[in-house]
This record gives C-alpha cells, sequence and structure tokens, in this order.
C-alpha cells in the first residue's frame, strides 16, 4: 500500500505500511427520521427537500413521514410549519423573505429543533477540481448552485484551508516557482502573497482558531518538519526536530497541534505537541492512541472539540474515522472497497465531507458519523473535486 500524504506529489517516499486491526464501529439506524415537505409551490417544495436529504438523520418518504414540514409561500413570504407524528401541534418553524438564503435558514431551523445540534446547510466549502483541465481552487455552497473559481495557477494545488473569519484562504501551490509554496489569498480582492518559498517543501498550512498563527510543514532543513509562524509567515519557529516524516498539522486549540508522524516507517500515528516557546515544550509529544490501524493521518477537529476525525487503513484501503475524545472510543465511517480520506467537519459536529476515490476519480461527498449514511453531492459535473475544507457559514450572504 502507497504511504497516503496530503503532499504526496512532493515527498516522493513510498513506505510499505503493515495492516492490522478489525473494523469497528458504532453505527446505527439512530436518529433518523422520515419527513415530507407540502406546499403549493413544487419548485419550493423541491428545494426544501434538497436541502434537507444532506442530513443523514432525514430520509424523505411520502405525506405519512415522521415529520410533515408545511412551506406557505404568500405574496414573497414563506411561513414553514413543523408537524410531528408523535403530536398534533404545528410549530411554526420559520417565517420570513421569499429566497434561497431564507430556505436554507428555515431547513437549519428545522435540524435544530428535531435533533439539538446546529444546521450545516449554510456551509461553504473550498476545494479543488480540474475541470478546467488543471487543478484549481474554488468555492462552492453545498448544493453547487454557486461556484466560483479562484485561482488559474495551471498547476497542482493542495491543502487549502479557511481562515477562522473566512476573509482569506491559504494552500500550497506549485504554480508560481514551480515547487511546492504556501500562499495566502485573500478572498475580497483575490490578491495573493507567498508565505513561505523555503527551499524543498512548502506544504499543509493551516490558521489557528484565533487565526493569529499558522502552522507548516517544511523541509529546508532536510527531514520536513512541523513550523508555526504569524499569519503573514514570518516569525517562524521549529516545533519538532526530530526524524520521521511529519504530515498534516492541525490545531487542537491556540497552544496546541494533533500532526501525522511516521516514526518508525511504517506508517503515520497521530501525535499531539505544543508550540509554547522554550525546551521543555520542544518535541513533548503526546501519542493520540487509535487503535484501529498501524497507518493513521489527516486529523481534523470538531468545532466543540470532542472528536477527532482521522484517514486510516483497513483491509487495504483508505477510510475515514472518528475518535471520541471524552469516551476514548474510536470507529470508522467509511467503509467498503472505494478509498475515503481527506475528512472535514461541517458545523454540527456530527456530518463531515470527505473525498472518495473510485479507479482514479474523486468526487466529495457527505457522512453522517452517527448513522454511516453516505450522502452524494451535486458536485458530478465539477469533475475530480477532493481536498475540501469546510467554513462554517455562507460566505456567499
Amino acid at each position: 500500500m502507497k504511504f497516503l500524504r496530503i503532499v504526496c506529489v512532493f515527498y516522493g517516499l513510498m513506505v510499505n505500511v503493515v495492516l492490522h486491526g478489525s473494523r469497528t464501529s458504532n453505527l446505527g439506524s439512530v436518529d433518523a427520521y422520515t419527513f415530507s415537505v407540502m406546499s403549493i409551490n413544487p419548485r419550493v417544495q423541491e428545494i426544501f427537500e434538497r436541502i434537507l436529504q444532506l442530513h443523514g438523520g432525514l430520509k424523505k418518504s411520502g405525506p405519512t413521514g415522521q415529520l410533515q414540514i408545511t412551506v406557505d409561500v404568500r405574496q414573497s413570504r414563506i411561513k414553514v410549519y413543523l408537524l410531528r407524528e408523535s403530536s398534533k401541534l404545528r410549530k411554526l418553524i420559520w417565517e420570513g423573505p421569499d429566497t434561497q438564503k431564507a430556505y436554507i435558514d428555515a431547513c437549519n431551523r428545522i435540524v435544530t429543533f428535531i435533533f439539538r445540534t446546529p444546521g450545516f446547510f449554510h456551509s461553504t466549502l473550498v476545494f479543488v477540481s480540474d475541470v478546467s483541465g488543471h487543478p484549481e481552487l474554488y468555492l462552492s455552497n453545498l448544493l453547487f448552485e454557486k461556484v466560483v473559481q479562484l485561482t488559474q495557477d495551471h498547476a497542482a494545488i493542495l491543502h487549502p484551508r479557511w481562515y477562522p473569519k473566512g476573509t482569506h484562504i491559504v494552500y500550497t501551490t506549485c504554480g508560481k516557482s514551480g515547487f511546492p509554496d504556501i500562499y495566502c489569498m485573500h478572498l475580497a480582492s483575490k490578491s495573493v502573497t507567498a508565505v513561505a518559498q523555503y527551499r524543498g517543501i512548502n506544504a499543509s498550512a493551516c490558521f489557528s482558531p484565533s487565526g493569529k498563527q499558522l502552522a507548516m510543514v517544511l523541509s529546508a532543513k532536510g527531514i520536513p518538519q512541523i513550523y508555526a509562524s504569524d499569519i503573514n509567515g514570518k516569525n517562524l519557529r521549529a516545533i519538532t526536530q526530530c526524524g520521521g516524516i511529519k504530515t498534516s498539522p492541525v490545531w487542537f486549540d491556540n497552544q496546541n497541534l494533533v500532526f501525522g508522524w511516521d516514526e518508525s516507517g511504517c506508517g503515520p500515528q497521530l501525535y499531539k505537541v505544543p508550540t509554547l516557546k522554550g525546551k521543555n515544550s520542544f518535541n513533548n509529544f503526546q501519542k493520540i492512541q487509535v487503535p484501529l490501524s498501524h497507518f493513521v493521518d489527516e486529523a481534523a477537529l470538531s468545532l466543540d472539540k470532542n472528536k477527532l476525525l482521522f484517514t486510516a487503513t483497513i483491509h487495504k484501503t483508505f477510510q475515514v474515522g472518528v475518535l471520541d475524545l471524552n469516551s476514548k472510543e474510536a470507529y470508522f465511517v467509511t467503509q467498503g472497497p472505494l478509498d475515503h480520506m481527506e475528512g472535514c467537519w461541517l458545523a454540527d459536529g456530527r456530518h463531515m465531507v470527505c473525498t472518495e476515490k473510485n479507479v482514479g476519480k474523486r468526487k466529495l461527498v457527505i457522512y453522517d458519523t452517527r448513522t454511516g449514511t453516505r450522502i452524494p453531492l451535486p458536485c458530478d459535473s465539477w469533475n475530480n473535486t477532493s481536498q475540501a475544507d469546510a467554513l462554517p457559514y455562507d460566505y456567499f450572504n
């Protein structure tokens, strides 16, 4: 099995992974309801059904669904009512203007009322697609009705990540120098500035939750190491100084990082390390135990900081799993013969977007991490979509 690396095209390394462990899962059919939408306007009914079916806990049914949703459209305004099977009380969920944003807001309100968790339908994705003939960055809502091309580098682009306030995106590209360098784009102006252009690999940059720091992988001194800097790439400091490949840093909080480290050459595992200056914190690794595989990488932390997504090997495929940081239980969300990787959380801490790979073709899909439900995104016409990162609100509104 080839070694999975976010920056594999640059590393040029191949590592054989010994696969062990058995598949475990706590997924079932809990937290799922059937629903029906009724409206005298067929277009409005179809839009509500499309949005709600992105949630793995909601299944479209006939008029006798457990949840009956009525959308009343009058004089350019809508009222959305919800009737539960166990109650005769019809509750007003949303009232507002007859707009696409209002539909999404109403569907988020329905999810919050039913599941007591935030909705995620307002999320904005940054992702990579080669629909133009070259890998480029794009922005889109979850319905792929609003898609904006961000780059025209005509070169390999990797690992786009949002700034917490949604004003910038940091990413790796070979488009400027021919070597992997890190750039930051200001979305309002589309202006691009270089963050890291050192000799060797410059990759996998991500912003801290406060937006004041960047973490990244650099190999200017030989073996790839984890570094931190300010958001302009200045005041650079090494976080690790040790052998073995380091990959995919992600901020656990403003003072700690989680990253993949292949210490032995048998495959990476996840480690947590503080970013504070001083000898006591340098290389002070804490291993995060994920007992399902000898290959665990690509961590992503939920917004409530209670769960980690990860990519691991199982039965000669790459699959995305979840580690509950409270109970320490780990399980796979995806399964089957296709590879799944590059998971990122949506705003509710229940759903994720990941890349599904099938015979060289890549597409973005949503998975419900509670039920294991796979929800395809309407992105087929965008050709080889991958490497998504989700902003937990609508960038376009």
